[in-house]
Order: C-alpha cells, then structure tokens, then sequence
C-alpha cells in the first residue's frame, strides 16, 4: 500500500491502523498520549533557550515552553531528529508557522479540513479527504473536533513516519 492510493476503502476497512503499526504505532491513543505526556514534561522543565523561543511568536502572545515541549516531544518521538537547541528553535519556528497557517479563523484550533488542506499541499490531492479524516479521527482523542499545537506535533511526527514508509516526503 502506498500512502497516495489512500482512498475511502482503506479508510472503512482499517488499513490506516495496519500502516501506523507497520512504522512502529500500535495504539494511537497510547501515542498520543505520551506524546502529550512528553510534550507537558519538557514544557515543566527550565530550557535555558526559553526566551529565545518564546520569541518566535508575535502579537505580544507568549505561550511559554508549551511550544518547545512539543518540539522536543517532536524530535523524541521523530528518532531524535534535530541538532540541538538552534535547530529546535527554527522547527519550532516553522512548525509554528505552519500551526498558524493551518489555523485559518486564528482560533488556535485546527479542524479536520485544515488538515486535509495541509495534505493536499503535500501533494497528496486525491487521498488527502480519507487520509486526513482517518489520522485527524486517530489524533483528535477528545473528540472534540479540533487539534491544538500539541495535536498538530504528533499528528506531524505520524504523518512523517507514514511518508517514510509508504510514500515521499514533499
């Protein structure tokens, strides 16, 4: 299976499930979680690179360490991808960046349309309606609908690893 055949088929009959086991995520919600669980401990923690980060973000807003928790959260659970404190820094950056531009209402909430949006960026055209649904379904544990900055960060890492595996990172 290839990540760009997703279609309502696969979506129905469980293949995202099998695809997320196969790049080492056996319980969604367990991943979730102690994504969120990482994400909250670095956050907790001092980073001495704290007021370097919180300066990425604009607007007088000053999330504090939430932001750099999920990015290193991001790179824990990504393999350890990254470089140290200035590289975190521009992910956490970018992935900020992209979070706001997911965010179209500026509500701080990312809905399951952002995200198929997000994948037709990606190239993923035809398979980003069943693709998205399935993984924002997978991510959005509360089932409230939406995704926070911390969602979006494990929804990213998920999305990375089944590029990895089943088809190309654009």
């Amino acid at each position: 299976m290839d990540i760009f055949n997703f279609g309502r088929e696969q979506l129905e009959n469980g293949s995202l499930n099998g695809m997320l086991e196969q790049v080492g995520i056996d319980d969604v919600g367990l991943f979730v979680n102690q994504f969120r669980s990482r994400a909250k401990q670095e956050a907790s923690q001092n980073h001495e690179h704290s007021e370097d980060v919180s300066s990425v973000y604009s607007g007088g807003q000053n999330p504090g360490n939430m932001f750099q928790g999920a990015m290193k959260a991001y790179e824990a659970f990504s393999g350890g991808q990254g470089g140290g404190a200035g590289s975190t820094i521009q992910n956490v950056q970018k992935m900020y960046a992209m979070y706001k531009q997911l965010d179209k209402n500026g509500d701080g909430k990312i809905a399951v349309e952002d995200i198929q949006l997000y994948l037709q960026e990606l190239g993923l055209g035809g398979a980003s309606t069943y693709l998205a649904k399935g993984i924002f379904q997978a991510v959005d544990q509360n089932q409230n609908g939406t995704l926070d900055f911390t969602d979006v960060m494990a929804l990213t890492t998920m999305l990375n690893k089944l590029y990895g595996q089943f088809g190309h990172v654009a």
